[in-house]
């Protein structure tokens, strides 16, 4: 009978601290979700589509007064330097990759944009990389780079992706050309030039 007195007299302190807890709790539930999630959009809507007009007659504009010609609308993305099994902590590649997910993401949905590019030092580790790495960088790319099948994305192979300027491997520059799928490789600056 004491016991249940006891409880009974600790209830209120009890109810209070468990209140502040759930309260506490739902804060920092809060605070994580607007910052792991919510920020890319907040960030991102404040970016958008240049207005052009290339001093069309008011006859040939559409009806929210912008020129009919048609414009591309491109993102352009450089040296992501996602790091690779040799020198990336894993809590850093998480992090890192984590963030550059939702924001391309973010990019992706709001502004819809036609064609991607990525003008290369795509990957860290080159130098070290071997071809089962390489793989395995290749996938975690595409599972980041994710996009629709309405956009295009163009990636342009870098010092890095393939070893550096004085140690390219070879192995590299021929997986450079197989490895990724559905998307637009262009494996030398040369060859960037003669696409573009």
């Amino acid at each position: 009978r004491h016991v249940i007195e006891l409880i009974l007299d600790m209830m209120p302190a009890l109810s209070v601290v468990c209140s502040a807890v759930i309260v506490l709790f739902g804060a920092v539930c809060s605070v994580f979700i607007f910052c792991e999630y919510l920020i890319y959009y907040a960030a991102i809507l404040q970016c958008g589509w240049p207005g052009i007009d290339h001093g069309a007659p008011a006859a040939e504009k559409s009806a929210d007064g912008q020129p009919n010609a048609e414009v591309l609308r491109a993102m352009v993305l450089s040296d992501t330097h996602l790091l690779g099994a040799v020198g990336g902590h894993w809590f850093d590649k998480l992090r890192r990759e984590w963030q550059m997910e939702r924001a391309f993401q973010t990019a992706l949905a709001l502004l819809r944009p036609e064609v991607v590019f990525i003008l290369g030092d795509v990957f860290d580790e080159g130098k070290w990389s071997s071809p089962k790495n390489w793989e395995d960088d290749v996938c975690r790319f595409q599972k980041m780079f994710r996009h629709p099948s309405d956009t295009e994305l163009v990636v342009l192979v870098g010092n890095h992706d393939i070893g550096f300027h004085y140690d390219e491997q070879a192995f590299l520059i021929d997986l450079a050309g197989v490895s990724w799928k559905d998307i637009d490789l262009i494996p030398s600056v040369e060859d960037a030039w003669i696409f573009f």
